[in-house]
């Protein structure tokens, strides 16, 4: 007996729609060509100011357009162009190096179209359907791979481009989709715009709320403060701590005292405070080792050698807590109020600080030889309760853009075939 053919459709589905969908090659529902050629480098010099965008692979990322480092062409030599202007509603796609990112040109832009970018320019369907559905962990992961080519570089031909497999329903479908789709697309862009503004906001506080090198007293202060803050080193109002040897044996418990690695820094959770780490070690570890839990807490961590150094990142740690040998603490005084420490942490350049060689490095006294501007302990704690909501405010809108994120992934899983 034949096996019955496998139904077109998606895991979830918008009420009232039964029908399967179909299979096409893309380059029978849409027009596929790698605009930028000759008159490319005939016309074009790129510039850091104008008023014509020249969008280019890195300006293209996860269905948007990254304008930050954006080039520009001046106006003359845009209207010498005949074959790489844009319209609403074109695709973008990369297929050259980092290949298969795309985004739709939205209206009213003079946009011209960079090398190894090419152009999607549907027929009948929905643009936006058709961007989503490229962006989807499936098309990605599936349908791509299968037709790149290596050589020098992982590439994309115009031919292999349209023969990808497209699988689509009808109009009102798709319009279904992509609407539902492009309104998640909004709203994380819109709250990636207030966590930029926080940031933004937290940085702009950095600079009024702390003294610099030439000044005794900050640019802003909070009522009824007054008077010169101290200088003093941090070696004598603290001390370093350099991590242990973690051998890879003794590594991957679930349980116990953390023992952070610098790599610990990018666990979500851990953007201010080391809230959770890849490996934890038992008492009897810790006793057969002869390790020394660093209890004096809160203390605040930090990498101390190679490129994570020069990343400039530091930790507020407020637990008992191991660190490796490529980290090292610094644990606040009596004189600290360790929200303040830790934000104060944040406003020095410690990579200046380091030693040159085969490899940058830190040792305890580069640290404690540090001269800084601290008040009194009472105006810390306010400076630094001020930098905690902040920071909270930060961590609670970083995990709705990451809920929104892992929805719209859920959205392009599911809703596409």
């Amino acid at each position: 007996m034949d096996k019955k053919p496998e139904k077109l459709v998606p895991e979830v589905r918008f009420k009232g729609f039964t029908d399967d969908w179909e299979q096409h090659k893309l380059g029978d529902i849409a027009k596929v060509t790698k605009l930028a050629g000759f008159e490319f480098t005939k016309y074009i010099n790129y510039s850091s100011k104008g008023k014509i965008l020249a969008i280019r692979g890195l300006n293209i990322k996860d269905g948007k357009f990254n304008l930050q480092d954006v080039k520009y062409i001046d106006n003359s030599d845009f209207n010498k162009l005949t074959r790489s202007k844009l319209r609403q509603d074109d695709i973008l796609f990369t297929y050259v190096g980092t290949i298969g990112n795309s985004a739709i040109v939205p209206a009213g832009v003079k946009w011209y179209l960079a090398p190894n970018v090419c152009l999607i320019r549907t027929q009948t369907e929905n643009a936006k359907f058709i961007s989503h559905l490229i962006q989807s962990d499936k098309f990605q992961h599936q349908e791509i791979p299968k037709w790149i080519t290596t050589s020098s570089q992982p590439a994309l031909s115009m031919e292999n481009i349209r023969k990808f497999s497209i699988i689509l329903p009808t109009i009102s479908e798709q319009l279904k989709i992509s609407n539902l789709v492009s309104i998640i697309d909004t709203i994380i862009t819109l709250q990636q715009r207030k966590l930029e503004q926080l940031k933004q906001l937290k940085k702009a506080m950095l600079q009024q709320l702390f003294v610099d090198k030439n000044s005794k007293q900050p640019n802003l202060r909070f009522k009824n403060f007054n008077g010169e803050w101290e200088q003093r080193k941090l070696g004598t109002v603290g001390k370093t701590q350099s991590g242990i040897g973690f051998p890879t044996k003794e590594q991957g418990g679930q349980k116990g005292v953390p023992f952070f690695k610098v790599s610990d820094m990018n666990n979500n959770g851990n953007e201010f405070e080391m809230t959770t780490s890849n490996n934890y070690v038992t008492e009897q570890q810790i006793i057969s080792k002869k390790w020394k839990t660093i209890t004096k807490v809160p203390a605040v961590i930090f990498a101390k050698v190679g490129a994570a150094l020069m990343l400039n990142r530091k930790r507020l740690v407020t637990v008992p807590f191991l660190i490796d040998n490529n980290t090292m603490a610094y644990m606040f005084g009596k004189n600290w109020d360790p929200y303040f420490g830790k934000v104060l942490f944040d406003t020095l350049n410690l990579p200046k600080y380091a030693q040159t060689g085969a490899l940058p490095s830190f040792n305890g006294s580069d640290i404690e030889n540090i001269k800084v501007m601290f008040p009194t302990q009472v105006e810390q704690q306010i400076i630094g309760c001020f930098f905690e909501s902040i920071n909270g405010l930060i961590t609670h809108q970083q995990n709705k853009l990451t809920q929104l994120t892992t929805l719209k992934k859920y959205l392009l899983q599911n809703l596409f075939i």
